[in-house]
């Protein structure tokens, strides 16, 4: 599996970043102790940036000019930070990208309504951002995400988890977010509704690919390439694509195993003898197939929606390249 390196993709948007991430350090600082405690935790195990990152090239592609930008790329981040400190608890979740999850830490009380916070001062700032458009499209993402939530939650454990269920939380919890992200910079610059349009769908696809490769690599990576347990989504109840194609493909082989890993308990690790079961029934079955060809239709698709839009053209080349770089982590 390849790292993903997005350096060369952010290097002409780093001045904005870094303003980014000043932005979150100011919207973040809290006189309350234990609120400031709980986002130091937070922002000393950040991830790639790659939301706030496509908030920003898309900004640069359609020529937005001042900061508004980067105040946008922060809520979007707050966003998403929000669901994973929720998502943690609700997993009961010990390591988010390698360090002890706040609900690990602080237990689950303080993390939900630490969680509550980032929402409420995302919020906030999204106002502050005094775009009407951009508080329409903030309230929307922020609403199907907790609708996906909800939806996650009521199939856990459920080995009647039907496709249905799966591509609706994954579309309200990764892909909306991301169209919202590239729709930002349509937005900031008043391009017209067909030009907002495939930004949206752009960023869209690229969620689904982003997406699908994750819930590959549950199954490919190893725990410390992921900075979390190894089919850490199956033992959590989640079935995702992979495991949904394999119950359909060798349902008597399949359902007692995960039917035992289940009976075990979540914060149990799988033994080696069935993970590595699990692992040749996936490869005997050819399970991982069908969800690697969406992530690449995905990608291909993300691509074709920036054909006719008009704009920085090395900014435009970047994002075309965005979406393959996304499925090399499977590779």
């Amino acid at each position: 599996m390849s790292r993903l390196d997005l350096s060369r993709y952010f290097l002409p948007i780093a001045p904005k970043l870094a303003g980014v991430e000043i932005e979150l350090q100011r919207i973040l600082q809290s006189e309350v102790e234990v609120v400031q405690k709980l986002a130091d935790h937070v922002r000393g195990g950040q991830g790639k940036r790659l939301r706030p990152a496509l908030v920003l090239l898309s900004s640069r592609f359609c020529g937005v000019e001042g900061d508004a930008d980067v105040r946008f790329a922060a809520v979007f981040e707050l966003t998403h930070t929000a669901t994973l400190v929720h998502d943690d608890v609700i997993d009961h979740a010990q390591l988010r990208r390698g360090m002890p999850t706040l609900n690990r830490l602080w237990g689950n009380t303080l993390t939900v309504l630490f969680g509550d916070v980032l929402y409420l001062v995302a919020m906030s700032e999204a106002i502050a951002g005094r775009s009407w458009r951009m508080m329409e499209i903030f309230a929307e993402v922020t609403t199907r995400m907790i609708e996906g939530e909800l939806i996650q939650n009521d199939v856990l454990f459920k080995l009647n988890t039907s496709r249905k269920d799966y591509f609706d939380i994954q579309e309200r919890k990764t892909a909306l977010l991301f169209g919202g992200c590239t729709e930002t910079g349509s937005v900031l610059t008043g391009r017209s509704e067909n030009e907002c349009r495939a930004m949206r769908l752009y960023g869209l696809e690229v969620g689904r690919a982003f997406q699908l490769v994750d819930d590959l690599l549950d199954y490919t990576a190893t725990s410390e390439q992921l900075g979390k347990p190894a089919f850490s989504d199956l033992r959590e109840g989640k079935l995702t694509l992979p495991m949904l194609t394999l119950l359909e493909r060798a349902p008597d082989e399949v359902r007692p195993l995960i039917r035992t890993i289940w009976d075990r308990g979540e914060e149990v690790p799988i033994p080696e003898a069935e993970e590595a079961k699990l692992r040749q029934l996936i490869d005997r079955h050819g399970a991982l197939a069908e969800t690697r060809d969406l992530a690449s239709r995905a990608s291909r698709n993300a691509v074709a929606h920036l054909a006719d839009l008009s704009g920085d053209r090395d900014t435009g080349d970047l994002l075309r390249e965005i979406p393959e770089a996304l499925l090399s982590r499977s590779m």
